[in-house]
């Protein structure tokens, strides 16, 4: 038996960009981050819907924000799983 199984969901960054999996290949959230003069900008999408869910300062409060709309939808019956802000 593998005791490093891969856990889900997740989030994973690679480059510029964090995204939320749900599995192996399916993402659900997508946390851009923009560099600008000020300081970096998070732009948090949800990839389902490609609504965008807000531009925030941090990546925290982008996860977070992710994290609230999911439960929102889980609430409402959209989604299935269970999300864990980091």
């Amino acid at each position: 038996m593998n005791t490093n199984a891969t856990v889900y969901p997740r989030w994973e960054r690679e480059g510029r960009v964090s995204r939320f999996l749900l599995g192996p290949t399916f993402s659900f959230y997508e946390v851009e981050e923009i560099e600008l003069t000020g300081g970096p900008l998070f732009v948090a999408s949800a990839l389902d819907t490609s609504d965008m869910v807000g531009q925030f300062e941090s990546e925290r409060n982008a996860r977070q924000a992710c994290a609230r709309d999911f439960a929102q939808r889980q609430k409402a019956g959209e989604s299935h799983g269970k999300v864990e802000a980091t």
